[in-house]
């Protein structure tokens, strides 16, 4: 009577088992016997093994029974993920499509029957950890983790307002106030924030502002506009007072009149002042016009 059947795993690394300990048969005769042997392999193969013992008697009689080994493979397989990788999203989206992930290194004592990972088709801004899985012909599995990261290198849109142009606050030689307006912006992902390095008040002139718009990562783009302020306030004039004045001696005319001096004014600055007076003034009266500029 062979052993019971026996079921024991592979050796270590191996797709095999050595050292089986396979029991002990039961004999017996009628007179006495002579030799047990069997046909058990030095390694057991994985998967099932008959054994056949054979007893012998003194008189040369045989008999046999079977005894049934099973190997299994109970050992994981073994899997290396490949190394983080970090790519950029594609153009105008906020995610990134074709990723290369590269191949994991795998193993097993026996046989690998499958590799596969959780990996989506399209991977979103930021970290996602994708799960590798290796599986052997037994059904033992075994995992890894691969960091994919996606960052956005795709600076955003922006288009300034239209230049404009604006005269000076009455009485001052600037403009405050000043409505810029608003630029037209975008991102593949989400802008954070707008700003420009326009003054509180604009001078006299032309002004060049710079606006600059943030995408969430920190990335850069500017845009100018030009700022023109112009001066449309008249300058102020007052005439000296009005005088009169004799002839020259022996003539009907005055000359080398003293006028006197305007007073004159201007929220910027007066550039010039004159008069349309005569050298010789007539006898009468005579309406001398200042004028400032």
């Amino acid at each position: 009577t062979a052993p019971g059947a026996i079921t024991v795993s592979t050796d270590a690394g191996l797709c095999e088992a050595s050292g089986v300990d396979l029991g002990t048969p039961e004999t017996a005769d009628n007179c006495s016997v002579a030799s047990v042997s069997n046909d058990a392999p030095a390694v057991f193969p994985l998967g099932e093994t008959l054994v056949t013992w054979t007893v012998e008697d003194a008189s040369g009689n045989i008999e046999t029974a079977t005894q049934l080994v099973t190997v299994v493979d109970s050992e994981k397989p073994t899997i290396t993920a490949p190394q983080a990788v970090t790519v950029s999203t594609d153009s105008g989206v906020c995610e990134a499509s074709d990723v290369d992930l590269g191949t994991p290194e795998t193993g097993d004592n026996c046989s690998v029957a499958s590799v596969s990972n959780d990996a989506p088709a399209v991977f979103p801004l930021g970290e996602t950890l994708v799960t590798w899985t290796v599986e052997d012909a037994s059904g033992n599995i075994e995992t890894a983790t691969q960091l994919v990261t996606v960052i956005d290198t795709e600076k955003p849109t922006i288009t300034a307002p239209q230049s404009i142009t604006i005269s000076s606050d009455s009485g001052v030689c600037e403009a405050s106030g000043v409505d810029l307006g608003t630029p037209e912006t975008g991102d593949n992902c989400s802008v954070a924030s707008v700003s420009n390095d326009a003054p509180a008040v604009f001078l006299l002139g032309e002004t060049l502002v710079t606006w600059t718009v943030i995408d969430a990562s920190g990335n850069i783009e500017t845009a100018t506009q030009l700022v023109t302020v112009i001066d449309t306030e008249k300058p102020t004039i007052t005439a000296p007072g009005a005088i009169t004045v004799s002839t020259d001696a022996g003539l009907c005319e005055a000359s080398g009149v003293d006028l006197g001096t305007p007073e004159t004014a201007d929220n910027c600055s007066v550039a010039s002042v004159s008069n349309d007076a005569p050298a010789v003034f007539p006898l009468g009266e005579t309406l001398v016009t200042w004028t400032v500029e």
